[in-house]
């Protein structure tokens, strides 16, 4: 077995299915080649979401505070990333 390990974290979205200008907001773990998929529970609309940065376009309260949270998200799972490898466990 390798003894390093790849670990990446992607957000994106999935339309709603009763709602097709709004999105769910997903995060995307990735390690060693293996996904797992959770939903942020947040939403925002089509033409607010940059696809190729993952994260919301604009500079209003709302969106500022939405891409705050998802650099919280981030950040908290690099930090369960270290603390795992930091006792020698597998991810």
């Amino acid at each position: 077995m390798p003894d390093f390990t790849t670990f990446s974290v992607l957000f994106f979205t999935r339309k709603l299915n009763r709602n097709k200008k709004e999105l769910s907001i997903y995060a995307r773990i990735t390690v060693n080649g293996k996904c797992a998929e959770m939903s942020l529970k947040r939403k925002t609309s089509v033409n607010e979401w940059d696809s190729s940065k993952g994260r919301l376009k604009g500079t209003s309260p709302r969106i500022k505070k939405l891409n705050n949270y998802l650099d919280q998200v981030y950040s908290n799972l690099l930090d369960t990333q270290k603390k795992i490898l930091d006792k020698d466990n597998l991810i």
